[in-house]
Formats: structure tokens, sequence, C-alpha cells
């Protein structure tokens, strides 16, 4: 029999979407079809979305439909597992009897993750995938197919012993390449021999360099050409570590310019303690650019991290490479790791004025700088050693085993370095103190040629990724795993002290004024006029992430309505929406406004800004544990009121506590048989009502102005807000809430200002 073999490259989006060839399983299909004779597909399934929805079925059903006898899974990520584990389900489903393994990075660390009773995955294999691949193969050829096993390592020390790289196993992504990607990666050497701490490439077993000869690397880059057409894409050359021996390394450089291949650019990883001003020479001539895993700034904090090297000339080398660099015009880029467990506030000042001088120098800079925060990737020194460094730092896992977890971009970074600098604190220092370095090679970038504008795009993503919406993002996702984890009540006092979160979401609420005010106005002039408005001025100035639930304070950032509990019965509307009632309605300075269906007392936290201290706001909620939390977050002059908001002993209690009838009153709930005459009653004559009605089938705003007898409704554009009710969510909706967060109704009382009033009977 001829073995039918797939393997499957799940792709990822982000910051690596970019990179196309998944030479890994390139250079794995060739060696196991020359070895085994078997047939051998490759699908990577984010290539495969360019063609529209993904079909699982007709993956793992073969292009004839028998399906495949080994499907062998790319967990080359720890942000992969997820994926691959639910894809393997189908695949078994589909293939029941073929043989499913994983490999990879994360499976090298982790096999016992993919084997395990009940796990679609049969085989997993640690290290290098040729050989174990081999094995798998043969055991079906023999009628005997490996289960529940764990294979290798077993790594290939001469690579001269791998066939030449076969790229026609992606002859399908061949016509779509440079339409789904910019950049291709190509491998001319394994391992790597250091130890640093945050590093999972030890995971793999065999950790020495091994390369191709230079013949045979540059061979395979004419490969490559052949079959991409490189010209004017970026190649990435994938290596742990680029040109570890210096004979290869510039015997390489000397001989790629002579290839004339029309690259854009090569891009390469190297250790700056490497090389020197004849490699930089080197790699100019070759049209290279260099990355540095340079970590951090500090020296002390280098050894805590265990960057092998010359550890005390390290920093002051990358300053002299960086200098010739620019001399020279080579571009080149630096990582730094913020947050390493270990880290202290006191590092991480030193480290940024380290940046600063090398990024900032008055002289100008080739370079780019790449802010990571610190990961807990398994299989590395420091997953292997969690308790050795809480013991000696203080460091805190919030997460070890974040893969398995759906937030993974959040948990994976989630821990406090050390006693001295925790999560929140890490990334606040991290914006005040690298933010303007990132801004400022921008300003200070002299590199020339025809690939700056790649580099200045690299340093824009760089700046984004401290913008104020990415840095809300992250804290939204803390405050939402506090909440998860049974602390919402600490998250929400901590959120009522944290500035920087405070801040963010203030700024992001005044950026969003302009969108807002396109919606309420048609006139240009009170568009631009909105902002200095009191209601604009309001929106601003309210926090409107203390009155959504805990783990929505990212989403308060934006102009959307949020859900208050289970039922989706109550909410806090959208910015725009409190805009354009409030104006409709006419409240300015001093009015009396009633507010029906307050919820947790936004709307009505907005009103009180708006009508000041000569004014009155009265706001009504049916659901009473909503109300007692409105209590809470409104300022003191509020009057809260809970029950049936067209009760007439609650409207009349209403106008008591008003001390006269109201102004206006909106609601946040839509009335089903239009503007309810009863209303009437609570108004001044020339009072208005604004609030949405069911209209055919949908809602429309209204605006009803009361005449002393009557109403003269005027009806506007279509909206969306939740029905009228008049009594709370049941309770197995509420129930359900307060599994899962136990608030916002676990909020400090305020009792005496709250004011309760049952609904009638109907």
């Amino acid at each position: 029999m001829t073995p039918r073999v797939l393997l499957i490259w799940p792709g990822t989006d982000g910051a690596a979407a970019g990179n196309f060839g998944c030479p890994q399983l390139v250079t794995m299909a060739t060696y196991v079809r020359e070895r085994t004779g078997a047939h051998v597909e490759i699908i990577d399934l984010y290539a495969e979305r360019a063609f529209g929805p993904v079909d699982l079925s007709r993956v793992f059903g073969g292009p004839d439909g028998k399906g495949y006898d080994v499907i062998g899974f790319s967990c080359y990520s720890s942000f992969d597992f997820l994926k691959i584990e639910a894809v393997a389900q189908v695949a078994r489903t589909i293939c029941p009897d073929a043989v499913l393994c994983a490999g990879g990075y994360h499976t090298s660390a982790r096999p016992t993750d993919f084997v395990y009773d009940g796990s679609p995955f049969d085989v997993a294999v640690v290290g290098e995938g040729e050989r174990p691949l081999v094995k798998i193969v043969e055991s079906v050829k023999g009628g005997a197919p490996l289960r529940n096993q764990i294979l290798g390592s077993d790594p290939i020390e001469d690579l001269e012993e791998l066939p030449p790289t076969d790229w026609s196993f992606l002859n399908r992504y061949r016509p779509i390449a440079k339409r789904i990607a910019s950049q291709v990666q190509v491998y001319l050497s394994r391992g790597c021999p250091f130890d640093c701490a945050f590093c999972m490439e030890r995971a793999k077993r065999e950790v020495s360099w091994r390369a191709y000869s230079v013949d045979r690397a540059l061979d395979e880059l004419d490969r490559a050409h052949a079959f991409f057409d490189l010209t004017g894409m970026t190649v990435y050359f994938a290596d742990a570590l680029f040109g570890m021996r210096k004979k290869w390394r510039r015997e390489f450089l000397q001989r790629l310019p002579a290839k004339a291949i029309p690259a854009r650019k090569f891009w390469l990883l190297v250790r700056v303690d490497m090389i020197d001003d004849e490699d930089l020479d080197l790699f100019g001539g070759a049209n290279c650019s260099l990355g540095f895993g340079l970590e951090s700034g500090d020296p002390k904090h280098l050894a805590t991290i265990r960057k092998a090297g010359r550890l005390e000339d390290y920093l002051d080398r990358m300053k002299y490479i960086a200098a010739r660099a620019r001399e020279k015009d080579v571009p080149w880029g630096a990582n730094v790791i913020v947050g390493h467990p270990g880290e202290t506030e006191a590092t991480l000042r030193t480290s940024a004025a380290y940046l600063r001088d090398l990024f900032l120098d008055p002289a100008g800079t080739t370079g780019f700088l790449s802010v990571d925060p610190f990961r807990l990737y398994p299989g590395s020194p420091i997953d292997d050693e969690r308790s050795a460094w809480e013991e000696r730092f203080g460091t805190r896992f919030h997460r070890a085993e974040w893969w398995k977890d759906g937030d993974q971009e959040f948990l994976a970074e989630w821990v406090d370095p050390s006693g001295d600098l925790d999560y929140r604190r890490r990334t606040q220092l991290s914006h005040e103190l690298l933010a303007p370095v990132l801004r400022g090679i921008r300003d200070n970038y002299v590199l020339g040629g025809s690939a700056r504008d790649y580099f200045e795009r690299a340093i824009d993503e760089q700046v984004e990724n401290l913008s104020p919406r990415y840095r809300l993002h992250y804290a939204g996702r803390y405050y939402a795993w506090k909440r998860y984890l049974g602390k919402g009540k600490a998250a929400r006092d901590e959120l009522a002290l944290d500035d920087d979160t405070l801040t963010l979401c203030r700024d992001l609420r005044a950026s969003l004024l302009p969108r807002i005010a396109e919606r309420v106005f048609p006139d240009a002039g009170a568009r631009a006029a909105f902002a200095d408005s009191e209601i604009g001025k309001a929106l601003v100035k309210v926090p409107r992430e203390r009155f959504v639930p805990i783990d929505q304070v990212t989403e308060s950032g934006y102009d959307v309505a949020i859900g208050l509990d289970a039922s989706g019965l109550a909410t806090v509307s959208a910015m725009h929406a409190y805009a354009r009632s409030f104006t409709l309605a006419g409240i300015g300075a001093g009015a009396r406004v009633l507010d029906l269906g307050g919820g947790t007392g936004y709307g009505a936290a907005i009103l009180a800004e708006v009508v000041g201290s000569t004014g009155k706001v009265v706001t009504v909620e049916v659901d009473p544990k909503l109300a007692e939390t409105a209590t809470t977050l409104v300022p003191e002059e509020v009057i809260v009121l809970s029950g049936d908001g067209l009760s007439p002993a609650l409207l009349e209690r209403a106008v008591e506590l008003a001390e006269g009838r109201f102004d206006a009153v909106v609601a946040g709930f839509a009335f089903p048989d239009g503007v309810p005459q009863a209303l009437g009653a609570v108004l001044r004559a020339g009072g208005v009502v604004v609030a949405p009605v069911a209209s055919d089938g949908g809602q429309r705003l209204c605006r009803a102005e009361w005449d002393g007898e009557r109403f003269v409704t005027a009806v506007f554009e279509e909206v969306y807000y939740v029905p009228y009710r008049d009594k709370a969510a049941n309770e197995p909706a509420r129930a359900e809430l307060k599994q899962a967060s136990a608030e916002p109704q676990n909020e400090p009382k305020r009792t005496k200002r709250l004011k309760v009033l049952q609904s009638e009977p109907r």
C-alpha cells in the first residue's frame, strides 16, 4: 500500500500572519516521501481562507473523499494549542482509523497535552519531526499503526541528509502567496546552544547548531526563488540563530549577492556579541537586515535572565554596532522583553534609559525597537524553574497553563515579575518609559534606500502597541479575569483607584466626541461646538467604566450599548444615544429631569453634570439590585428610586422628591404603545418626553411635548432599545449572573438614598 499522509499547518493571525511558506512541513514532507514512498499533502489552514470558508470535511476527506492514513498537526506555538485540538477532533471523526500525530515547539514542551486517555491524538513527537514521522508511516505500512506513543528526540545531525526542499507541496497556494503574505520563511540551520531563561528552544532537546553547507544553503534560496518569485518580497531566514559559525556566516554573505535574488530584503536573527565591522559590511552588501535579541538594557537583569555571552560588554557592544550600522546604512532591530520574572521598577527604568540613549542618539538611528511583554512559554528554563523564581523574586504566574484557556493573548503575559513590580504597574511603566522612545525613533530614523518604508511600518506598529486602545484592551482583560476568578468586588475597588485606566477611558471618550457629534447633529456648526457643550463635557467626565460590569471595562471605551445582566433586558446605552436624547429634550442647567430605566445610573450621572447644582435628577430602575448599585455610583444629589417607572404612585413620589414637576422625562427603554398619557402628570406645561416607542415591528425615537392637556409628538429615526418591563428579570437569569460574577450588586450600599416602590398590580 502507499500510505496517504496529510500535514496540517494551522496558520496564525496577528503579527506572524504575514509569513508564508511553512518550511518546516515542506522539509518534512520531502523527507518522508523520499524515505517511505508515501503520498504526502500539506494544507495551510490560514492560506485556505483566501479561497473562502474552510470546509474541514473536504480537508480531511481528501480530494477523492478517501481520507488519510496519517495526519500530522504542527503545534509550532502554544497559541495554536486550542485550535489544533479542536481541528483534530474533527479529523478523528472523519478519519477514525488514521494515526493522528502532533509536533512542534509546544508538543515538544508538553507531549502529555496530546497523548492521554480520550485524546484525538495517537502520537506526540518531541523535537525534530522527520525521523519520527517516518516511523509512524512505516508502522502504518507494516499493519501495526503506532498508538498512545511519545516519540523523540531523534534529530538530524547532518542537514545534508535532508533531500532538497520540494516547494511544489504548496502548489495550491502559489497563485495567492503574494496576496496573503509579504514575507517568505526559509530555514538554513537548526539549533541554538544558548540557554536564555525565557526561550523554549531547549524544549526540542537538540540544541547544537547545525547548518546546511553554504552551497546547499544557496541552492535552497534558488529553489525558493524559482517557486515563489521572490521579487519585492522579504525573505526571513527563520533560524533560531543565524550564522553561529563565523566561517560559514561570512562565506554565505560573501556569495549571496552573486545570486542576484531580487528580494526586497533578507531578514535574520543574530547575536550582537558575535558580529563585528567586517560582518556589518557583508550584511550590508548582501541586503540583509539584522534582528538582535537585546532583551534588556539593564546589565544586572541580563544576568538574571541568563542572556548568555560576554555580558561584561554586551550593552556597550550593542551601542557600537548601532553606530557602525548607521554609518554603513544597515537596517537592524532590537527586541526587549518587559516584565520578565525578576524585573523590578529599578531595572525597567535603567533599561529604558539605555534604550533612549541607543535609539535617540542625536546622530540618528537605522534601528527600530520591538517591545514584547514577557510571556511564559512551556519548556523554557523559567517554566521548568517556576517555583525557584517565585521564591527568589516573588514572581507570580497567574495562569501557568494559559494555552488551555480561550483568552490566550492576555493570560500568556499575566505575570507579576517580582514582589516589587506587579502586572498592572509593569504595563503602566511600559507606556510611561518606552512610548516616548518608540515615538522618538520615527523622527530619528535615518535609514536610506527603498526598504525604508518597510521599517517605518514596523516602527509605527510598535507605537500602536502602546496606543490607548491597545492598553485599555489589556487593562480590561485584567479586570475581567479578576471577576472570572471571583474577585469582582476587589476589582471594582481597584479600578476606582486605577488612575492610569481611568485616564485611558476618559481620553478615549474624548476621542469619540467628533463621531458622536456626527450622529447627533446634522449641522456642521453644532458638531463643532459639541465638545464644549455641557453634554459633551459630561460624556467625557463621567467614568462610564464604573457603571458597567467589571469585565466590560474595555467595551466602555467604545460607543456601544453594554449589557448589565444575563437577562439582556438591562443595558448601559451607547454614548451617542444619551447625547441624542438629552439634546432632543433640550436639557440644560437648572432643569428637573426624570430618568426612566436608569440601570446602574450612568445616564443620571451625565444628567447631574448637565443640570448642575440648581437642577434636579431623579432616576428610576425596575431592578432593585441595579438601583442599589446606582446609589453607590451616582452623585449624592441624584435621587434613585426602584420600581415600575410608569407606576402612578412612583411618579407621584418622583415629583414630590424633585420638589416640582419635571422639565423633561427621558427613557432608556421603549414604550410599547406610544408615549403614556400618564407622564403628562409629572411634566410642567411645555415639558417634554424623549423616548423610543414601538412602531411597525421596530422602534422610533420620539419627542412628545406636553401642552397641559395632551402630548404633541414628533417622530424621528429608527432606534433599538430594550423593551419596557414592570418587574426585574426572572430569578433563573439573575441566578446565572450571580454565579458568573456576583456583581455589580455587591457594591457597598447607601440604602438611605434608595427608595423602593413595588409595581402596582396590573
